[in-house]
């Protein structure tokens, strides 16, 4: 396993797990999430977690470093960059106890995913495989939803207002059962590809089901299959990288 390519997943996965934790806060305390806001937070914490990775290590101690640095230069930014967003509309995080948050929960996302890879106890490794799978697929859900307005043209202050919790809650409940149910039959049944099958079949349904979007359900089902391919490909080559 090319250990560039396993970091490179490794960092993916952290990135999107943490953007996931943050919308959900976000959209539950009625802050602004938004397609261009998305996008600054998924490229800083990106860069700054594969940065680390590649050049420093995978470990509990980097992903403290990553957790205080990623969020650190996302406030700075945002700090420093000039406003051209309504700002009644576009709340975005500029206090600063929102670093402190954005820290916790790169902590969670970081050490969910290495937990993943590296811990020796199974349920420490089920628990965190669950949050890596369900809130990776989470974030790529939301991202979906996000450029599906764009591309409907709807403008960036008419999606903001649009994107509500209420937009998520059924793809948070979908992912999340069928995670659970995947790892229930991987330990039952031990059938090579059956946990993912069953997890993406799961989250489809239930989105397609409640939801009543077929398209939806469609890439429901991609979202589930890709990530765990991410997970399960990381989690590979991270066997042998330090």
């Amino acid at each position: 396993m090319n250990k560039i390519y396993s970091k490179f997943l490794f960092s993916v996965a952290v990135t999107i797990v943490m953007n996931a934790l943050d919308m959900v806060f976000h959209l539950s305390t009625g802050w602004a999430v938004h397609l261009n806001y998305v996008a600054v937070k998924l490229t800083v914490i990106f860069l700054t977690t594969w940065m680390i990775t590649q050049f420093i290590g995978i470990g509990k101690e980097e992903g403290i470093v990553a957790s205080v640095f990623g969020p650190f230069i996302f406030y700075v930014y945002y700090e420093f960059a000039t406003p051209t967003l309504n700002r009644e509309i576009f709340k975005i995080d500029v206090q600063f106890w929102f670093f402190f948050l954005h820290a916790a929960l790169m902590l969670v996302a970081y050490f969910a995913a290495f937990n993943f890879a590296r811990s020796k106890k199974h349920l420490t490794r089920t628990l965190s495989f669950v949050v890596v799978a369900s809130f990776a697929s989470i974030a790529l859900d939301a991202l979906y939803i996000m450029i599906k307005m764009r591309l409907q043209g709807i403008d960036e202050e008419a999606a903001a207002k649009l994107m509500i919790l209420s937009l998520i809650l059924v793809p948070v409940a979908a992912y999340i059962a069928g995670v659970i149910i995947g790892v229930l039959i991987d330990n039952l049944l031990k059938k090579k590809f059956l946990d993912s099958f069953a997890a993406a079949i799961t989250s489809s349904l239930v989105i397609g089901l409640l939801a009543n979007d077929l398209m939806h359900a469609i890439f429901a089902f991609a979202f589930v299959v890709i990530v765990y391919y991410i997970a399960h490909t990381y989690k590979k080559g991270l066997a042998s990288v330090s």
